[in-house]
């Protein structure tokens, strides 16, 4: 008998196991459970008062005792199975009986998911049908319809969920979320406040708005595809619609704002660099030819080395380029904020080639406030100098009070009053000043307006006028490329969209010189915060 059962044990022992822990999901209860089913074997080998003919219907018969004495919650004691109660005549397969049972179970699995992918009225109903028990009178009066309209769905929702447990549905919803980087092009509430870091914070509304981008989709659909249950989609396209990145079509909800995928932006930057010899070229040459006339208008700065210079220049001279051409349509939104939201899905581009390596590079965009200018880039990120653009908060509002007031005044340090002291120290620790000789020195380029003018009549008009036959061709390329990448639905946006392509000649010029070794290369992200920060005094 104990040859039998260690034959047994080596044979079908890996197989107990897997079986224990599919049931359990836990290694160790497996181990328990498979313990206990060899036990059980043993025992009933022992007893037998006949030899066994079938060892696998044998073994099974067992486990399957074995695994019901164990959901009824018995002791182990109680868990000994007697040769009676295992009708060991029964023909059956008992390994047909468990792939029938996995089956069934599977079955459920995809009616409760079907169950979660009804609409709201289905659900409800089906809910209020089965799991609660009122009669179709007592739902026709909660929902406020006919009885008869509650059979009809009752009917048609039992036809829907027959067809998919009898297809089985053999796609399977494997669904990796999508990151949706959100931007804007305007400003948001003086209060800084903004539905933009809502959506930013979550992933399912994020989704959606991926999801509903190149066509409409409908709640059914969203569900069906995120993986989500129809609730949670409901909710989120109540608040995305209500807080307008969503619109309701005739066929289902779309997306209401552009989204550029890095494949789309890389198809854009092409066009900037097959240009690149008429247009940045030009202008980094422009502008490093001009050294001399540059440092003789004498601004605060101006004695940095041109590596450095170089990075507020080129951003300053695109800035001021004239480019005719329609302004980003905005539009004051639900939080308060006149901008147009913006989105880039950063996870799209794959293997496919980049016509300009922008990798390790962050693109904040331009932000002015108070004569204060700068531009994100080289991978800066959020930064102390946004928070003081911002300055939202009454703290901000207090450093950006008093780093305008020592530009203006240049008043001693010792003058200052106690709170003035400690606001200053926070403007040192956050880099944007250098206390010394009883005086702080900011650590950013300032102009006067008419070191600013001299700046743009002697410097920039020339390098302009340079490239005046090479603007329009850029645009008609951006403005045919743009309208192959907008969906129809958001073909308003179309001049809206040029628009903000042609903004980025600033942004590749500057990684076309990085490139070349012209611009200073920051030791991190800290270190190179300030190099595109200017004041500009206005008296």
């Amino acid at each position: 008998m104990e040859t039998m059962f260690e034959q047994i044990a080596r044979d079908y022992m890996p197989m107990l196991l897997n079986w224990a822990y599919k049931k359990l999901g836990d290694r160790e209860k497996a181990e328990d459970l498979t313990q206990e089913v060899l036990l059980q074997v043993f025992s009933a080998i022992r007893k037998s008062p006949s030899p066994i003919t079938d060892q696998e219907h044998f073994l099974w018969k067992i486990a399957h005792y074995t695994w019901c004495s164990y959901l009824r919650g018995s002791q182990r004691r109680k868990l000994c199975v007697s040769m009676e109660n295992l009708q060991l005549e029964d023909p059956r397969d008992f390994a047909e009986d468990y792939a029938q049972e996995e089956l069934r179970r599977e079955q459920t699995l995809r009616m409760r998911r079907q169950i979660s992918l009804l609409n709201r009225l289905q659900r409800e109903i089906m809910i209020s049908f089965y799991i609660d028990g009122l009669s179709v009178r007592e739902i026709a009066e909660k929902h406020r319809m006919t009885q008869s309209a509650v059979k009809w769905h009752l009917c048609q929702t039992r036809k829907k969920l027959k067809k998919e447990i009898t297809d089985m549905e053999n796609q399977e919803y494997v669904y990796r979320p999508r990151k949706l980087h959100m931007a804007i092009s305007g400003t948001v509430d003086s209060m800084g406040s903004s539905d933009i870091v809502m959506l930013e914070n979550s992933l399912t509304k994020q989704n959606l708005c991926l999801a509903c981008y190149r066509q409409p989709k409908t709640p059914q659909e969203l569900a069906g595809q995120l993986g989500i249950p129809m609730a949670y989609v409901e909710a989120d396209l109540e608040w995305l619609t209500e807080r307008e990145f969503m619109e309701m079509t005739g066929s289902g909800y779309a997306t209401s704002f552009p989204i550029i995928t890095s494949a789309e932006e890389q198809e854009q930057f092409a066009i900037f660099a097959k240009h690149r010899k008429v247009l940045s070229d030009v202008i980094i040459e422009g502008l490093t030819s001009a050294e001399d006339t540059i440092r003789g208008i004498g601004f605060y700065g101006c004695k940095a080395p041109m590596s450095k210079l170089l990075w507020l220049l080129i951003y300053q001279f695109c800035g001021s380029l004239h480019i005719p051409y329609p302004h980003i349509q905005t539009s004051v939104r639900m939080d308060g904020g006149n901008y147009l939201p913006l989105g880039f899905d950063r996870e799209t581009a794959g293997d496919a080639p980049l016509a300009v390596d922008n990798r390790g590079w962050a693109y904040n965009g331009s932000m002015q406030n108070n004569g204060f200018c700068w531009m994100g880039l080289y991978n800066f990120g959020r930064s102390e100098i946004e928070e003081m653009l911002d300055n939202y908060t009454p703290h901000g509002k207090e450093l950006h009070q008093l780093l305008v007031e020592l530009i203006q005044t240049q008043t001693p340090v010792d003058g200052y009053d106690e709170k003035k002291r400690y606001t200053l120290a926070q403007l040192a620790q956050k880099g944007f000043v250098t206390v010394r000789d009883n005086q702080a020195f900011p650590n950013f380029c300032i102009f006067t307006a008419e070191q600013y003018t001299e700046l743009r009549e002697r410097v920039f008009a020339p390098i302009a006028k340079k490239l005046e036959p090479a603007i329009p061709l850029l645009t008609a390329e951006l403005e045919k490329c743009c309208g192959n990448q907008l969906p129809r639905h958001l073909n308003h946006y179309y001049h809206s969209s040029v628009a903000l392509a042609l903004h980025d000649l600033s942004y590749l010029t500057s990684l076309f010189a990085f490139h070349d070794g012209l611009l200073y290369k920051p030791v991190d992200s800290h270190d190179g915060e300030f190099l595109t920060l200017t004041y500009i005094k206005n008296h």
